[in-house]
């Protein structure tokens, strides 16, 4: 037992993860997206077997997720301009509209509705048709 949690829930989550990262591996590497259309869902539902409330299981994931790629962001820069692949010029045009459109997503998602007006079933029925 680990946090209330058993060792055989913990293998299975741990397995989650691991599939998770191969799966978000192989999708980045092929079609170049991001991990986190397959890692937040993962850890939506590690933090829910871990007990994480409802109410910030969401926030946790999407700041985990952010968490992993911020320092992947910061590396990949430094390494690009050390091979001289950065354009300066791009940077500076695009790093305002870049805060703003941060600014502007922290706003509305504070406006959003919280997750008790959706209900789940009500999603996987639109999914399905």
């Amino acid at each position: 037992m680990f946090l209330g949690v058993g060792l055989n829930e913990i293998l299975w989550l741990a397995a989650a993860i691991v599939i998770g990262g191969v799966i978000t591996g192989l999708l980045a590497g092929l079609f170049g997206i991001g991990g986190g259309s397959v890692i937040v869902p993962v850890l939506y539902e590690v933090f829910h077997v871990l007990g994480v409330p409802l109410e910030v299981r969401m926030q946790l994931c999407v700041g985990t997720s952010i968490a992993v790629i911020v320092p992947t962001a910061i590396r990949s820069y430094l390494t690009h301009r050390a091979k001289g692949l950065v354009i300066p010029r791009v940077i500076r045009l695009w790093a305002l509209p870049a805060v703003l459109g941060v600014g502007c997503g922290a706003v509305i998602a504070a406006f959003a509705p919280p997750p008790s007006s959706c209900s789940r079933s009500s999603s996987s029925r639109a999914l399905s048709r």
